[in-house]
């Protein structure tokens, strides 16, 4: 069995945002900003986007292109991190932007924060494969800005908002394989990047509003630490299992977590330049819009995946590592 991508696509929102302007917001020395995030331009929303809507844009776009409606779907995944309500989830709110009670498919959430694309991606090819739906949506959409802080220079520059939508069908003649999927967690490092305030432990109720624990924190330098003890041991069992090393793929997509991120995977595991998917510069760190950013840019630029390999690549807050490998014939 094969799985078509029927269309994927992305929304964007209408602010881009030069790292010259954030660094003129810090009050930094114009160019650091860019050169500590590799980060030129990213898109942070106005007042009136939300979550939920960019999601819904971005799906419509997918459906359109695909040639599809709402009722054409079986399933509807979102995948992220960010939400605009804590209850309900994501995907009903994105349903009922564009379908009516008539339209009464499942749907639910996955986060997994910066793997949740991934993560959805690998369940959705089993819900196919046991053929227990035919065609699955899948949308991430992500709004970092709302909750980085200025005073916090290095996230402040790193992170973009962004939304992707892609519609995936079983088919048994065509489409890829999902021939390998390995995720692995490090619990030391669960709580290297969160966000302190507004969960059960800590809901916030006492703090003000620009509370700086509504704001999202990272440990880089602990993350940095775990990803080179890991990493590399993770790429070797891929290599293992599949026979496949990196000169093999037609492409690579990895999360485009930071410049410190890719010049690590670039630098050690040598990869082609034209194998290298990279929205980092022009995107930012959309959590867990980064990787179907990469493959949105792939497909719609070089639709023809005949006989292509292509690797997905992920790491995530907790410490989560993820690797995918996709088959076209």
């Amino acid at each position: 069995m094969g799985i078509n991508i029927l269309a994927i696509e992305k929304y964007l929102p209408k602010n881009r945002i030069s790292s010259e302007e954030l660094d003129k917001v810090v009050n930094g020395r114009v160019g650091r900003i860019e050169k500590n995030s590799g980060v030129k331009f990213r898109h942070h929303v106005s007042e009136n986007e939300t979550v939920a809507q960019m999601g819904a844009n971005a799906l419509t776009k997918a459906l359109k292109k695909a040639n599809l409606k709402p009722k054409d779907l079986d399933l509807l995944i979102f995948s992220g991190a960010s939400f605009d309500y804590p209850v309900p989830h994501n995907s009903a709110i994105i349903k009922s932007k564009i379908a009516t009670d008539e339209v009464n498919f499942h749907c639910f959430d996955i986060d997994s924060t910066c793997l949740s694309f991934m993560n959805a991606l690998d369940v959705a090819q089993l819900y196919l494969e046991a053929g227990r739906y035919k065609r699955i949506a899948i949308v991430s959409s992500e709004i970092a800005s709302k909750a980085l802080s200025p005073h916090d220079e290095k996230v402040f520059g790193l992170f973009g908002d962004a939304a992707v939508g892609i519609i995936l069908e079983s088919s048994s003649t065509t489409g890829y394989k999902q021939t390998f999927a390995n995720f692995k967690n490090f619990p030391s490092g669960a709580l290297q990047a969160c966000v302190p305030l507004g969960g059960a432990v800590n809901r916030g109720i006492d703090a003000s509003a620009n509370d700086k624990g509504y704001y999202f924190k990272m440990d880089g330098s602990g993350m940095i630490r775990l990803l080179k003890k890991y990493f590399d041991g993770f790429i070797k069992e891929m290599n293992e299992k599949t026979n496949y090393n990196i000169a093999d793929f037609d492409a690579i997509i990895t999360h485009q977590a930071s410049r410190f991120g890719n010049e690590f995977f670039l630098n050690n595991y040598h990869p082609r330049a034209d194998q290298m998917v990279d929205t980092l510069s022009i995107n930012g760190n959309c959590i867990s819009a980064s990787i179907p950013l990469g493959l949105e840019l792939l497909i719609n630029n070089n639709p023809d995946t005949k006989n292509k390999k292509i690797l997905i690549l992920g790491a995530g807050a907790g410490l989560s590592l993820g690797a995918l490998i996709l088959e076209f014939n």
